[in-house]
């Protein structure tokens, strides 16, 4: 479920290969960036968390796609 709308992606600046899932994780980072900037590196556990979501992601997707074809796999074995 998106925790974010179309127009808070908009006004934080999130271009459109980024607004996803984990888009309120990164909204939350790039603030911290700007709040401590020239100390970024202060906001390593905002960067953590939103790779970690990036990451859970790209794996739900993955298995998902595996789970999806290997069911085509097997329905077209019991066709055949």
């Amino acid at each position: 479920v998106m925790k974010v709308s179309e127009s808070e992606m908009e006004a934080a600046g999130i271009s459109h290969e980024y607004r996803d899932y984990c888009a309120h994780l990164l909204i939350d980072f790039y603030k911290c960036r700007k709040d401590k900037w020239p100390m970024a590196a202060l906001c390593n556990h905002e960067r953590h968390a939103w790779d970690k979501c990036q990451a859970d992601d790209f794996h739900l997707r993955m298995r998902e796609f595996e789970r999806e074809r290997r069911l085509k796999a097997r329905q077209n074995r019991k066709e055949a």
